[in-house]
């Protein structure tokens, strides 16, 4: 998960595919939120994932409803810059996407919206695009690859935090009977994955975690292994 500030309010926007919809129009009753961090910084990351995150990862953002005190169907946001506002269409999950600015436009952008300060917040995850079905040791080791050179090379010092080092994959489900499969010298090969002491994301406060385990990318197993997930597994990234 994406914690640091990204957890508090800092998303709030639409998407690409906002573009293709009719939105309502945005009212006069939002106000930009100075206090916010600056879309500039978001519009870089989400530049940065699609240039160069070789469509593994994506974010979701999320009006978190268990924590903000106005009701869902109340929230309105916006990105607004100097030159164009851009309505967030929210879903009735809470869920929502980010536009994608001009560098130049992004500088004066800010959130902008109907609640009071304290009244909303919202919370933004970093997750991966691989299905479970199609996770190899291949996809693995390309995960962690494509994950250090954009924090180390290719992210700004400054936005580091907003995409915190990763450590391994993480699949989880209700059962611990993860394997791995693979053909060596014309044989078909199985591992049985061990369990790992790490909890799944989102699982709520003093309720058990559904039983995972890791993938670094460092283990000693052909690139062409493949998961063998039991049904309802999730992925994440463990940070």
């Amino acid at each position: 998960m994406l914690r640091p500030l990204l957890a508090c309010w800092l998303l709030a926007t639409s998407t690409a595919q906002a573009q293709n919809e009719v939105l309502p129009p945005v009212k006069t009753e939002l106000k930009r939120d100075g206090s916010v961090l600056p879309y500039g910084q978001i519009n870089s990351l989400l530049t940065k994932l699609r240039a160069h995150g070789e469509g593994l990862f994506r974010m979701d953002f999320k009006v978190d409803t268990e924590k903000s005190k106005m009701p869902l169907a109340d929230v309105r946001l916006a990105v607004r810059s100097d030159d164009n506002d851009y309505p967030i269409k929210v879903d009735g999950e809470g869920r929502f996407d980010l536009p994608l600015l001009p560098e130049v436009e992004a500088r004066t952008a800010d959130f902008a919206t109907n609640a009071a300060k304290g009244q909303m917040a919202v919370r933004g995850t970093l997750e991966l695009t691989t299905p479970p079905e199609q996770l190899d040791m291949a996809k693995v080791r390309q995960v962690m690859r494509v994950a250090r050179t954009l924090r180390e090379e290719l992210l700004p010092f400054y936005l580091r935090w907003l995409f915190p080092r990763i450590d391994a994959v993480r699949i989880c489900s209700d059962t611990p009977t993860w394997e791995l499969e693979w053909r060596e010298n014309g044989q078909l090969m199985g591992l049985r994955l061990p369990p790992a002491d790490t909890r799944e994301p989102g699982t709520k406060k003093g309720e058990a975690s559904r039983p995972c385990t890791l993938l670094t990318g460092q283990e000693n197993w052909p690139q062409t292994a493949r998961l063998l997930p039991p049904p309802g597994s999730k992925l994440s990234i463990k940070f």
